[in-house]
């Protein structure tokens, strides 16, 4: 197929989806391959018929008459679909790419855009949030933490002590005290951790100010709260509790259909970040 039709098919592919229903579900069965494809994340389909269906009534057929489509572009060998989002919205845009064999379109490879970014909150983390994280290490879901040593070097270690201190506070129980994280974060207290519980999808990203805490009754809090896995390490509670001041806290807790579920995005200082 010469460049010119591939990206006029393109363009009846984008205009029957619009139309839906039985006509335009006719019109895409006349551009598609009897053996056609269609790929989404977490689908594939095959067949003309199914492909028409798909386009039409699928999990992106609504969202896709909602945009704004931009015209075919050639790709290679391949034909590019762009829709955009309509000003005042929150929908994703969608990309979809057409693979042609012959005269007739084998492969429609459909994509989400990235989301658009969340309004920022204060701190506050959700209750559920919470949960995820005072379980974590029983659930086998242990927080990632990364810190930067005195040479510049992000170091990534599992901490399995980490524990809700606050609405806007983690903490956590270190057991080596004199050891290179705590030396870490007394000369650079900037650190980051990392929730993904990889059944549910649920992925939270936290970033803050890390700092040891001497009080007797706030060092006793964080042990006590500690996994007993971990507080088995150190009976002699010779470690260190660190208490960290959450400045930003971004994430979901799953991936629908739609995309991304009870997703946050919450900062120390919302009206001061763009």
């Amino acid at each position: 197929m010469s460049a010119t039709n591939a990206l006029q098919s393109a363009q009846r592919l984008q205009q029957a989806r619009a139309l839906g229903g039985n006509a335009g579900r006719a019109q895409l069965l006349a551009l598609l391959a009897p053996d056609a494809r269609y790929m989404v994340l977490g689908k594939e389909v095959a067949g003309a018929e199914a492909v028409a269906n798909e386009l039409v009534t699928g999990t992106n057929a609504e969202l896709a008459r909602r945009l704004d489509w931009t015209a075919p572009e050639p790709v290679g060998a391949q034909v590019r679909l762009a829709g955009q989002r309509r000003a005042g919205t929150r929908d994703r845009g969608l990309v979809l790419t057409l693979h042609f064999e012959g005269d007739t379109i084998a492969i429609v490879q459909e994509q989400r855009t990235t989301p658009p970014a969340l309004e920022a909150q204060a701190i506050v983390l959700p209750e559920a949030l919470k949960r995820r994280i005072d379980n974590a290490l029983a659930e086998r879901h242990p927080m990632l933490v990364a810190h930067v040593d005195a040479q510049g070097q992000p170091i990534l270690s599992f901490r399995g002590s980490v524990q809700v201190h606050a609405d806007d506070q983690l903490a956590m129980w270190i057991r080596n005290a004199e050891g290179g994280f705590i030396a870490a974060i007394r000369a650079n207290p900037r650190i980051a951790l990392m929730y993904r519980d990889e059944e549910a999808k649920a992925t939270y990203q936290l970033q803050g100010r890390a700092r040891v805490t001497e009080a007797s009754a706030e060092r006793e809090r964080i042990f006590q709260r500690a996994p007993a896995a971990e507080r088995a390490h150190d009976f002699a509670k010779l470690g260190a509790a660190v208490v960290v001041d959450l400045d930003r806290v971004e994430g979901y807790a799953g991936l629908g259909p739609q995309g991304q579920v009870d997703g946050i995005r919450m900062l120390r200082d919302p009206a001061a970040t763009l």
